[in-house]
């Protein structure tokens, strides 16, 4: 294409195109599994209202000639989403276009499809990074809550029930490192430490192993979920009970800090996630307003910039996070204490 005598139109037309090779959003990202996904209705409001709903556990006694029992069901905590809108804008200056500037053009062309999911990345993605704190300051400098509806943060020794004066933890005891060991007492608290509202024993299935992409991290827990063998023992017959058992997700934003850069700190993290069972399992919800979309310039809307002749093309979307419960989430900063 000669750029130097393209139009508007022409030159929107190969954008729109490259949005619908590279719009990495046609699959949400890795942090996103975790989450409950809800599309929001246009002309709903910004704010969505997320409860705990618990019925009780077990079937009574029906005796002949009498009626059944009433099955109670407790509210429990609430959580509130709102809706943040997102953004990113490229200039397609009048020298690119006419000195035939292609590999920049191209570069500035692509950037518009990552923007707004990775941005939604490593928002989510965050939740567990900062999970230990009650709020965290994001990218933008603007506060953002950390808080299930216990008030407390997400990882915590001393979650409460609504409902029952019982309370529960999520801190794998002793902050271990992956390990077998590690993941029993994990494991073991995912048997011992989820509770309904009533304070009964809940049962959820913890399907997901949640680490950092360190390759050490990574590599010691494939070997721990493909080996054929127990990791722990020289004798080759003995079975791994742990093959298969669990998805692994690898979350490359997870030892960052708020802008994105890497901490080394928090290399060692990791969890063990109940995900994608509804009120069954972790109660964290994505809520989507505005899926990214492109934006672009044309006749009538100022396509071109009178002052400099950039033609503007930009990227837009709006979604809220809300973490009602810390139910169905185990984790460990890998600290050892």
């Amino acid at each position: 294409m000669d750029l130097n005598i393209v139009t508007i139109s022409q030159f929107t037309d190969v954008i729109n195109r490259n949005w619908s090779v590279h719009n990495k959003f046609k699959e949400l990202g890795l942090a996103s599994q975790l989450f409950i996904t809800e599309d929001m209705p246009a002309n709903t409001g910004d704010t969505r209202r997320y409860t705990e709903i618990d019925p009780e556990t077990f079937a009574a006694v029906k005796e002949e000639g009498v009626d059944a029992s009433k099955a109670e069901v407790y509210r429990g905590y609430e959580k509130d989403m709102v809706a943040r809108r997102f953004a990113r804008e490229i200039d397609i200056t009048w020298e690119m276009r006419r000195y035939n500037k292609k590999p920049e053009i191209m570069a500035k062309i692509t950037s518009l499809t990552h923007f707004c999911p990775q941005r939604m990345e490593i928002d989510l993605t965050h939740r567990l990074t900062f999970c230990t704190a009650t709020s965290y300051t994001d990218m933008d400098g603007q506060t953002v809550a950390t808080t299930v509806g216990d008030t407390l943060a997400l990882v915590s020794a001393s979650h409460t029930l609504n409902g029952s004066s019982t309370t529960f933890s999520n801190v794998i005891t002793g902050n271990p490192i992956f390990s077998k060991g590690g993941l029993e007492v994990a494991e073991l608290q995912g048997n011992t430490q989820i509770f309904s509202q009533f304070g009964e024993r809940r049962i959820m299935d913890f399907n997901t192993i949640v680490t950092t992409d360190d390759p050490t991290v990574v590599n010691n827990v494939k070997q721990f979920l493909q080996s054929t063998t127990d990791v722990d023992q020289n004798n080759p017959g003995v079975i791994n009970v742990y093959k298969g058992k669990y998805r692994h997700l690898a979350l490359p934003y997870l030892a960052t800090d708020a802008a994105g850069a890497y901490n080394s700190a928090k290399k060692d993290y990791w969890g063990l996630v109940a995900a994608g069972q509804g009120q069954m399992g972790w109660q964290a919800y994505l809520g989507i307003w505005e899926r990214p979309m492109l934006k672009t310039p044309a006749p009538g809307n100022n396509g071109e910039d009178f002052h400099n002749d950039n033609w503007t093309y930009g990227t837009r979307c709006a979604y809220g996070i809300a973490t009602v419960s810390p139910r169905g989430l185990l984790w460990s900063t890998g600290a050892g204490a």
